[in-house]
């Protein structure tokens, strides 16, 4: 076996990797419409097969597939965000999106919101910033966009999901009143004491669970290439672990990885999210087959 990536059927792989190239939104730096390909390359041809923590070789046992929706790049939001849903009810097999902007992850919570009763699944956000905005009227000159990256989590709040936020450290008045409001899940970072993996996990009270990982709530030693990088954040130890930890305790129902906006230097980024794509869509199969233990020695 030549790539991880190597099934040519999306309606009989295992997992299928979907890449939205999307950016139009972007409200800093630009580039995450070259995440995708970006990250598929190094998923390709840099990942190792051998998954370390769970001591197994996902890619032998099972078919990953993967798709590029080139033709989002162009679409207004509102139609971006709509073919990314309908392109996700098609998929039977466990899903991961790469972004693209964090927008794209709209797409998906509406689909999962027709899939499965929202008040029952959590989406769990990785992110610098809180990303409930209504729409990015007080800092964008063009008409206000309600599917714009930074409104993601209020949408996903609208569509009825519990959401836990972790790694927030930037954000406006509105959203953290907004926050407040509605009594939503906030872990900060860099203000108060660091919360454990275990109070993380003691907030989320679905069984089954979304997740949603805007790179930048790593620090940005960790994933240096995004759009919108913000000082401070998880560790890439931490973070990893959180992952591993959610994806033993809970039901996964798909994933996201996005922000990331390849910078033609060192490849850290790309490398680090194909690392986490494949750790998720391998801890998730083995789940769901009954044979995750993690191999702590």
């Amino acid at each position: 076996m030549d790539s991880i990536i190597s099934h040519p059927d999306l309606v009989t792989a295992d997992a299928v990797v979907m890449g939205v190239p999307y950016d139009n939104d972007a409200s800093f730096g630009k580039g995450a419409a070259l995440g995708p390909a970006a990250i598929l390359d190094c998923l390709n041809t840099q990942i190792e097969f051998f998954e370390r923590h769970s001591r197994t070789d996902i890619a032998e046992q099972y078919c990953i597939a993967a798709e590029i929706l080139d033709e989002t790049q162009h679409m207004r939001a509102e139609d971006m965000v709509r073919y990314v849903k309908n392109k996700w009810s098609d998929i039977s097999s466990f899903p991961v999106l790469l972004g693209g902007t964090h927008a794209v992850s709209i797409g998906a919570f509406m689909a999962l919101s027709q899939q499965f009763n929202p008040k029952e699944v959590t989406i769990v956000q990785i992110d610098a910033h809180l990303d409930m905005r209504q729409d990015d009227g007080d800092y964008s000159n063009a008409e206000p966009n309600q599917y714009a990256h930074s409104c993601v989590m209020r949408r996903a709040h609208e569509l009825g999901f519990r959401t836990c936020s972790v790694g927030i450290r930037a954000y406006g008045q509105m959203e953290i009143e907004y926050a407040t409001q509605h009594e939503l899940t906030v872990f900060e970072w860099g203000r108060g004491t660091q919360p454990t993996i275990d109070e993380i996990l003691s907030s989320i009270k679905t069984d089954s669970v979304y997740l949603s990982i805007d790179v930048d709530g790593f620090d940005p030693s960790v994933f240096p290439a995004t759009g919108t990088p913000v000082p401070g954040g998880l560790s890439w130890e931490f973070g990893t672990a959180l992952l591993r930890s959610i994806c033993q305790e809970k039901q996964v129902l798909g994933a996201d990885i996005v922000e990331i906006a390849p910078n033609g230097h060192s490849g850290v980024s790309e490398y680090a999210a194909a690392q986490l794509c494949y750790d998720i869509i391998s801890y998730k199969l083995l789940k769901q087959d009954g044979k995750l233990e993690f191999n702590q020695g």
